[in-house]
């Protein structure tokens, strides 16, 4: 976390950080997200896209393929 705190400590850089701080944003995620290396980010992007392909095709269809039977064939 040492090097991006050291490239924040411009004015202007800072004085964006400290408004997003007062506004509320929890800036330690993106501190330790910007001390991971590039390859670290781009697999946490691919889980997340990963998880998030499964969540829309559960959605898509909440049962599965799983229904229950009405009796009569399709």
């Amino acid at each position: 976390m040492q090097q991006a705190q050291e490239h924040l400590d411009t004015s202007a850089s800072r004085s964006a950080w400290d408004e997003a701080q007062q506004y509320g944003i929890d800036m330690s995620g993106l501190l330790a997200n910007l001390n991971k290396t590039v390859l670290e980010r781009i697999r946490n992007h691919d889980r997340a896209m990963t998880m998030a392909i499964a969540l829309q095709r559960a959605m898509a269809d909440p049962y599965g393929g799983f229904r229950e039977s009405s009796g009569t064939p399709d």
